[in-house]
């Protein structure tokens, strides 16, 4: 008898990422862990070079037509906000910025202005996540993400920082 593939073992996750679950729809829970980073400044950001939606494209993304990133969020207190396929907004009324080197620019003033995470809510009827960050009432920036996860990071301690 022939093998019908019952005995492989596919694996979807790299080990030791089972734990890590991406979110795209606001629940209860989710609201929970959001309302902990509302009032909080971003400290740090990684952004990434390409995104989950990079395989969804109609034609191949280039840096100067990229609209979509992914990006981990470092706020004070150690919390991470990871944000996949989103878009940015240079403010709650422009249109979203296309082309890495201006989202790199947008995105880095969440760091560089120690901005700070103002509301959120869901995107739209089918899910995803916009966030509305700025210093005091006024918003500076709005990203809209497809889905998102929150993660814990450690910040560097200042002597760590004065041994490297």
């Amino acid at each position: 008898m022939k093998d019908n593939g019952k005995d492989d073992v596919v694996e979807i996750f790299e080990p030791g990422e089972e734990d890590d679950e991406l979110y795209s729809v606001l629940d209860d829970d989710r609201r929970a862990e959001l309302d902990e980073l509302v009032g909080l400044h971003v400290e740090g950001l990684e952004l990434w070079e390409t995104s989950l939606g990079d395989e969804d494209a109609d034609e191949p993304v280039t840096p100067e037509n990229r609209a979509f990133f992914d990006v981990d969020l470092l706020f004070e207190g150690g919390m991470a906000l990871e944000l996949y396929v989103a878009t940015v907004f240079p403010g709650p009324d422009s249109d979203p910025v296309v082309g890495l080197d201006g989202i790199y620019e947008i995105v880095g003033k969440l760091s560089d202005e120690q901005l700070e995470l103002l509301d959120y809510e869901q995107a739209d009827d089918d899910g995803g996540l916009a966030l509305a960050f700025g210093k005091g009432d006024k918003t500076h920036q709005v990203i809209v993400a497809n889905a998102w996860m929150i993660s814990e990071w450690e910040e560097a301690d200042e002597e760590d920082e004065e041994e490297a």
